[in-house]
Formats: C-alpha cells, structure tokens, sequence
C-alpha cells in the first residue's frame, strides 16, 4: 500500500504547488487556484505534524476520544490554535495574517465563487510561502528549500516572495509619508486597505468601505460575519451578537 506520512504529504502538496507557478506572470484562475489550495494544505498538514511530535492526540478534534478509529482531524485554525496555547508555539503578525490568508482563500475555493486578480494572487502566494518556509525550519528542522528549490525553483520563490515583500515596504512607506488612512485588507489581511481609494496598497484587493452606523468607523463589509449585520462593523458585530446572546442592551 503507498502511503504518506504528514510530512510526506505536505512535501507533495509544495511540490505541486511549485510546478504550477512557474515564472511570475499572468496564470490564469484556474492555476491560481490550485497553488492556493496545495499552500493552504501545506500550511495545514505542517500544524497537524508539530500537534504530532507534541502528542498524537492533539491532531484530532475530540483529544479524550484518541485513539479511537475515525475521529476527526484538526482544522487549521484550530490546529493554529492548540501550537499556541498548548505548544508555546508564538506567531508574529505577519505569521497569523499568512495562516489567515491561506485558510480563508482556500475556503472561499473550496465552498464558494473564487476571483483573484493577477497582482493579488502573486501577493498572497509569496506572503503565504514565506510563512511555509520559516516555519518548516524553525519548528520542524525542515530543510526544504535545498530539497524544493533545485535548478530554478529557487528564482521562482524569491520572485514571488520578493514581489510580496517589496509592496508591502512600499506600502508602508506610503502610508507614513502621505499619512494615509488605512484598515486592515480582508485579503491579505495586513493594516494597508487605503480608505479614501478603497484598495489595498499590497494586494491590491478592491472593496466598498462602508460606516458602521453605530460606532461611524470605516469598515469592509466582507469583514463582517453575518450579512444581514452588514451595517456594522465587526466590532459592532461582535457586541451586538454578545448582548444579545446574553440578554443585555449594548
């Protein structure tokens, strides 16, 4: 029987992801696609490993029920969530708006309509790569970018990661020195959305910036939960849903 074991796995899904990127350019949706999804299953598989050498029975949802037959794997985010909590695992910011993106893009993929414009997509396969390859090393002594990057591969990353890196300095750098108002992307999840030009500085993902009618801060409605709450912003949200829940008047 052929098997793969976690990291086995994840190696796979890195591999397939670097043979449909290529040179940086126009790929199509389909092409980024499939390189969102194998990152995301990267990111995921990597979690899931780490839960491993820490205890087999983090890897599953239900830990008391290990180790039973059939049981259910972690999600990402929950997975995300045991390495910090029980691991002492410690992500920057710029780790969790990696994790987040992968997830998100690749359940919009796999549950929803997909769109993703060229530049957005070659943001977010770097920030997502950089991620991946930082954390194989320093958590799991992976030294994947002597195994994955031979011949021309390694051109290939360091244009991706590269082209992410150098929007998200010059991004920054715009925002200091035209002092513009920002929120956070609901893409790439950093603090460079441009309100009055309601684009995104490093991916450059396009949305209306709306006022939330309790509060009157900018928000972006797909940063909101619930659709019918699309009037306020999610920290709104989240006070409106809490009183609610606990019968009290916010």
């Amino acid at each position: 029987m052929n098997k793969f074991n976690l990291i086995e796995n994840a190696s796979d899904s890195l591999e397939h992801a670097l043979k449909h990127m290529g040179p940086i350019e126009e790929k199509g949706l389909g092409n980024w696609k499939r390189i969102i999804v194998d990152l995301a299953h990267v990111v995921e598989l990597l979690f899931k490993e780490k839960l491993r050498q820490i205890h087999p029975a983090f890897v599953f949802t239900k830990i008391d029920s290990y180790p039973a037959q059939g049981l259910h794997t972690v999600s990402s985010d929950l997975a995300c969530q045991r390495l910090q909590k029980i691991g002492g695992i410690k992500f920057t910011k710029a780790d969790l708006n990696a994790i987040q993106t992968a997830r998100e893009k690749r359940n919009e993929i796999e549950h929803f309509e997909f769109s993703i414009s060229d530049r957005e997509a070659k943001a977010l396969v770097g920030q997502v790569l950089l991620f991946i390859f930082h954390f194989s090393d320093e958590h799991l002594n992976l030294d994947w970018k002597s195994t994955h990057l031979k011949e021309n591969k390694f051109a290939v990353l360091y244009s991706y990661t590269e082209f992410y890196n150098n929007y998200l300095k010059a991004a920054y750098k715009k925002i200091e020195e035209e002092e513009l108002a920002v929120i956070k992307c609901t893409s790439c999840h950093n603090l460079t959305f441009d309100i009055d030009d309601q684009r995104c500085l490093v991916c450059s993902h396009e949305e209306e910036v709306l006022d939330c009618k309790w509060c009157k801060g900018p928000y972006i409605c797909s940063s909101c939960e619930y659709d019918e709450m699309a009037e306020l912003c999610p920290d709104c949200e989240y006070k409106d849903g809490y009183a609610a829940a606990h019968h009290e008047k916010y």
